[in-house]
């Protein structure tokens, strides 16, 4: 008896393992990265988007900030149904604010015949390293941050970005600190970077077409004693000091140094720096009254973004500077990639890069209808001064971009 019963219940588990085997074998059918195509008609691709920005290092807060963003937008856009059906995945990579490693990001990301675009790098450095290698395989990549308008003048066709370059950024600044300033000597510090030292240039180039004197200085990314430059600030006595440096966080170290000096000179910086915990929370006070560009409208006065707004701050709290645009940025990705369409589990990286350079007054959360002009930068927008007043950061002008 116990051996005829048990007989019907090996079988049976064979059985029952021959059909998770092939319900397994189904699934990963309907599951197969986009690019690799011929999987027949109606079969279901993963599409993936790939987030390339400083998620570890002293940008983390930053680029943490900005990948929660785009998630954000994958996970709105799948609940619509994603695209013809098929799910949005995002594939993260962490380049730390280093060129070297954005460039290893980017051969990940170009070796995954699933990943059909990506938002990011974020630093300009990254993006400049990285290019390359996004052209070489065909990958279209949005930056929501990288301002060095070189890396949309070396005739790439894969380089788009939905932030003002600086040399939008340069002289809307020059022309606040000459114009409602009145500042007639300045001393600048860069971090000899790509983002950093190309912001001063044009700040500097600027400045001085409006006849204000300018002295330059640099520090390393890895400084953290600013006794020795703060130094000769002092003995050439600027009426401001002009930070174009990448990380708020070193920037909030340098103002409590300097105060700590007694130094009482005004301080203004580029949008790098436009972070309220690291800046403002950070400097313990110091930073009162700094003033910084912002390369957009902040999202929150945005009535458009106001769901956004609410949804990201209910799950993470606040937002850094390039939430919004992170969010933006990806929209615009998922919105190419739909029209650019799934045929056959496939969709075709020349297509997104395609229908993500014919976007044309696209209605996202920024304040403004973003289109690209041929080279990839983005058409429109303003440049806005903020100061630090209390806990946040206050608009206190705006300059749109081409306009007077």
């Amino acid at each position: 008896m116990r051996r005829r019963g048990k007989l019907p219940g090996a079988g049976g588990a064979v059985l029952a393992l021959m059909l998770v085997l092939a319900l397994a074998a189904t699934a990963c059918a309907s599951r197969t990265p986009a690019g690799q195509g011929g999987q027949g008609e109606g079969a279901r691709a993963v599409i993936r988007i790939g987030a390339a920005g400083p998620y570890t290092g002293d940008l983390s807060k930053i680029g943490l900030d900005s990948l929660n963003a785009i998630r954000m937008a994958v996970e709105e856009a799948n609940r619509a149904g994603g695209v013809n059906g098929s799910q949005i995945e995002v594939t993260v990579g962490d380049d730390a604010g280093d060129a070297a490693q954005a460039t290893l990001v980017a051969q990940k990301f170009a070796a995954d015949p699933g990943v059909v675009g990506v938002v990011g790098p974020m630093n300009s450095n990254c993006v400049n390293g990285a290019l390359p290698i996004y052209e070489k395989a065909g990958l279209v990549i949005i930056s929501q941050s990288a301002t060095n308008p070189a890396l949309t003048e070396q005739g790439y066709r894969v380089m788009f970005r939905v932030c003002p370059r600086d040399d939008a950024q340069g002289p809307a600044a020059a022309r606040f600190i000459s114009e409602e300033l009145k500042v007639g000597k300045v001393y600048m510090i860069d971090d000899k970077g790509t983002y950093g030292q190309g912001l001063a240039d044009q700040v500097e180039a600027a400045l001085k077409k409006l006849g204000v004197a300018v002295t330059r200085g640099q520090i390393a990314p890895t400084d953290r004693d600013f006794s020795a430059i703060l130094t000769r600030v002092r003995a050439e006595a600027p009426d401001l000091v002009y930070l174009a440096l990448p990380n708020p966080a070193q920037a909030a170290s340098l103002v409590i140094q300097a105060r700590s000096m007694k130094m009482r000179t005004k301080f203004m910086g580029g949008d790098g720096l436009k972070e309220k915990d690291q800046l403002i929370k950070g400097s313990q006070g110091a930073a009162e009254g700094f003033y910084v560009t912002a390369i957009g409208k902040d999202v929150r006065e945005v009535p458009e973004a106001q769901s956004f707004v609410k949804a990201f701050e209910e799950k993470y709290g606040a937002m850094s500077i390039f939430s919004g645009q992170s969010y933006e940025a990806t929209s615009i990705l998922i919105a190419a990639i739909r029209r650019a369409g799934v045929k056959d589990g496939k969709v075709d990286r020349g297509a997104v890069r395609d229908a993500v350079a014919s976007t044309r007054d696209f209605r996202g959360i920024l304040g403004f209808p973003v289109s690209f002009d041929g080279k990839g930068d983005v058409v429109g927008g303003s440049i806005y001064v903020l100061q630090v007043q209390g806990p946040d950061f206050k608009e206190v002008k705006a300059y749109p971009i081409g306009g007077k």
